[in-house]
């Protein structure tokens, strides 16, 4: 299962985090080219975004992690002015999430949705 974690700080988003797989590696193994892959695949390249965005567009020293099944995107150690310049890429990537469960949501049902993939903010 994907989780995916936003970090709130007095409303503001300060970060993200994503652990996981929609599926486990077995049943990635025997379903390769099924619709959940593009489940990953959708977190991956929404995620992947937003880090290009603050790194090599708006040029904002992140601190970020990316390993097999895991991405995190911290905004915490910096000044209010970065943190306001990233505002618009991370509201945009939780609502894209929102997005893409609603579409699960509609196509899947909620309660089979929800061994593939879970959305929470966090404050911190």
């Amino acid at each position: 299962m994907i989780k995916v974690v936003s970090f709130k700080r007095n409303s503001l988003s300060i970060g993200f985090k994503i652990e996981g797989h929609a599926l486990s590696r077995k049943e990635m193994e025997n379903t390769i080219g099924d619709a959940y892959d593009m489940i990953c695949n959708s977190v991956s390249v929404l995620s992947q975004g937003i880090l290009i965005g603050m790194v090599e567009v708006l040029k904002l020293p992140v601190k970020y992690e990316i390993n097999d099944g895991f991405l995190s995107l911290d905004l915490s150690t910096l000044n209010e002015e970065m943190i306001m310049q990233g505002q618009t890429l991370l509201l945009t990537f939780e609502k894209s999430i929102e997005s893409v469960i609603m579409s699960l949501d509609a196509s899947l049902g909620k309660n089979k949705r929800n061994k593939y993939i879970k959305f929470m903010y966090e404050e911190v």
